[in-house]
């Protein structure tokens, strides 16, 4: 190996350390980052507009549309994670006591309940004979299944610190994007190898597919609850405009979503002896309110992307499973810039084929 050579190779490593040393920095922050950077690309032609107010004054624009975009967009979250985290902590509580005598003390409750109890006499007559008793049979899940949830909620309570920090983190990176989002656009995409023309398309691509997922995403959430207090409505559970208000609020959070309204709705109807209501709103909350959004929502998204149907869907639950909820709006991104460059190289093969002119005859 010459001299030179070496030398490549050895700046190629030295690059490629760099690389993942940076990466390994930053990958604790990716999710608060990427936030503030969607954040950043969806308020921007905001922030434009208010820079022009005050006379071209970026730092004062920026210190100003900073905590408005909080104000508007983080505090109501943030609310909204308080409120699962006090709620979490009543179930903590709850697992703790489950987890503590292995269930029995709930199965006792549920047993002696007047609507349960004929049931389980019922099913102890058939189960009887084959030695299988419910006791026996379910508490040593109950108590796995608590134990494993409670272990959830322990790492819930010690991540709540990082939270806090990453969300400050958020908030500052939101700022320089303002500040400087302009310039470090200009940088990135100077050192991209493409025409302008391309350049501009990728940078509309962007804006758009963002746009379209937050949109998207926005309508969904009004369905889902829209729905939600149709089902409470029917079921009879009072003040239905707020709880389906409140439901269209945490079809934000993954995971569980709507079922922090309507779950505990329809277990309430159980416990006051409305089986059939509880039930249907059971039913209804499961296969309509909770599901309705994989089906919606690419339907929602492609025609502001003008992306197809298959490819938004992929990409929101592609990107869903494999980086959580800022996977979801990731996810349709990378994949519209992939269509995109694809795109292009198609148009610019189909002109290197025009501009060389039709083939010389053989022979």
């Amino acid at each position: 190996m010459d001299r030179g050579h070496f030398l490549a190779l050895l700046g190629f490593l030295t690059v490629t350390l760099v690389l993942y040393l940076v990466y390994a920095i930053v990958a604790p922050f990716l999710a608060p980052l990427g936030w503030a950077a969607v954040i950043g690309v969806l308020t921007f032609p905001l922030y434009r507009k208010l820079r022009a107010v005050v006379g071209g004054r970026e730092l004062l624009a920026a210190g100003v549309m900073t905590p408005a975009v909080v104000i508007t967009l983080v505090v109501p979250v943030i609310g909204l994670t308080f409120f699962v985290v006090q709620e979490a902590t009543l179930a903590y509580q709850f697992l703790e006591r489950v987890a503590a005598d292995g269930g029995e003390a709930v199965l006792a409750k549920i047993r002696a309940h007047h609507l349960i109890h004929p049931w389980i006499t019922r099913i102890e007559a058939y189960t009887g004979p084959l030695s299988l008793e419910i006791d026996t049979t379910f508490l040593p899940e109950v108590k796995e299944v608590a134990a494993k949830v409670l272990g959830y909620s322990k790492e819930a309570v010690k991540n709540a610190f990082l939270f806090i920090l990453k969300i400050i983190l958020m908030v500052i990176a939101l700022f320089f994007i303002y500040l400087d989002g302009e310039r470090v656009q200009r940088r990135v995409l100077a050192i991209i190898p493409l025409p302008e023309q391309h350049k501009a398309e990728l940078t509309d691509t962007v804006r758009r597919v963002l746009t379209a997922v937050m949109f998207g995403v926005f309508l969904t959430c009004l369905v889902q609850g829209a729905l939600g207090g149709i089902g409470l409505l029917v079921a009879g559970i009072p003040s239905p405009v707020l709880f389906g208000a409140m439901m269209a609020v945490c079809a934000l959070i993954p995971m569980v979503g709507t079922a922090l309204i309507w779950l505990p709705a329809a277990i309430y109807l159980l416990l006051n002896g409305e089986v059939a209501r509880g039930v249907g709103l059971m039913i209804w909350g499961f296969a309509v309110v909770s599901s309705i959004d994989n089906v919606i929502r690419p339907f929602f998204i492609s025609g502001k992307a003008k992306l197809p149907v298959l490819v938004i869907a992929i990409g929101g639950l592609g990107g869903l499973a494999s980086f959580g909820l800022l996977g979801a709006v990731i996810g349709p991104l990378v994949l519209a810039l992939f269509l995109a460059l694809f795109d292009m190289y198609q148009k610019e093969m189909a002109g290197s084929d025009a501009n060389a002119g039709p083939r010389p005859e053989e022979g």
